[in-house]
């Protein structure tokens, strides 16, 4: 299997169509089909369904995709890295989180001018995971259920990976000023049951499963009717903006977010047993750089709701 037969396939998956594939990757027709056709066969199975109007991906080619792109992203990362001629560099992931986002402003009015680059990724906790542990990101801000802190261990012992908490947090939801909970200071979980919903995408670790644990039988996430996945804070915003729409959190406001008519509204008998912290690889020290970042979440945590 080779980066060529993969960025080969992405492209044909992408525009659906291997003429138009071909045109984008400057060959010809019969070649994208021709590395495609070999991919298959080393993989052992077909990636596309051909119709009259191109074609699609089958079941194993959609699954396969997923991870195809990832290795591109990484391979584009390790050029990157290759090309690179600053001597520092600075790179977190986290979960989507406007105090995550506004650390790293503060850190950057700082550090700004001096001879570094920044890498910012957000992600679910298992992404935050792998991207500390490969060494694309020298941090890693996350949270988690103390429920699942049993499975949470056995992740950082895989990925070779160590956790420092930082606080702990109660679950809610955010809504906007269109949501008939608006003006709610706490609601009950059996209220949630018709509500949408927009989440980021699912993990093991995502705050849903969670959630169906605590509820006590009230309601099950799955059961939802109207729900939106997206790992876009842009779009997680602007439906809370716009729409109805609610989103389980983490019950933190840093006082920036106020900017936005979109506020935390606590659940009925939800104690503080979400963890917040950060992950790095074992035994490595941290830089300057990231103690200083740090320093600046801890500052908004303190200053918090």
């Amino acid at each position: 299997m080779e980066l060529k037969q993969l960025e080969f396939f992405v492209k044909t998956a992408e525009f659906g169509s291997i003429n138009q594939a071909a045109e984008a990757l400057y060959t010809s027709q019969s070649n994208v089909s021709k590395v495609i056709g070999a991919l298959e066969k080393s993989i052992g199975a077909s990636l596309f369904e051909r119709n009259s109007k191109g074609v699609i991906l089958t079941n194993r080619g959609d699954e396969i995709y997923k991870y195809a792109k990832v290795i591109l992203k990484n391979a584009e990362i390790l050029k990157s890295i290759a090309k690179n001629t600053n001597e520092k560099k600075f790179s977190v992931s986290c979960y989507p989180s406007h105090m995550i986002t506004s650390a790293l402003v503060e850190h950057y009015k700082k550090y700004g001018k001096e001879q570094l680059t920044y890498e910012f990724y957000e992600g679910t906790v298992e992404e935050i995971t792998d991207n500390v542990a490969s060494r694309v990101s020298e941090i890693g801000i996350l949270y988690f259920s103390e429920h699942q802190m049993n499975g949470f261990k056995h992740v950082l012992g895989h990925k070779h990976l160590e956790f420092h908490e930082l606080d702990k947090k109660e679950a809610c939801i955010y809504v906007g000023k269109k949501n008939p909970l608006y003006n709610r200071d706490m609601v009950d979980f059996s209220e949630l049951e018709n509500l949408p919903f927009v989440q980021p995408v699912k993990d093991f670790f995502s705050l849903e499963h969670h959630l169906d644990t605590i509820s006590i039988g009230a309601f099950k996430t799955d059961d939802f009717k109207n729900k939106v996945y997206t790992n876009s804070d842009n779009l997680l915003i602007d439906l809370l903006l716009n729409t109805d729409m609610c989103s389980f959190g983490i019950y933190f406001m840093d006082p920036n977010y106020e900017t936005y008519d979109i506020k935390p509204i606590r659940l009925e008998g939800c104690c503080k047993c979400l963890v917040l912290g950060y992950v790095q690889r074992a035994g490595v020290l941290l830089s300057d750089e990231a103690k200083e970042f740090l320093d600046n979440i801890k500052f908004s945590l303190k200053r918090s709701l």
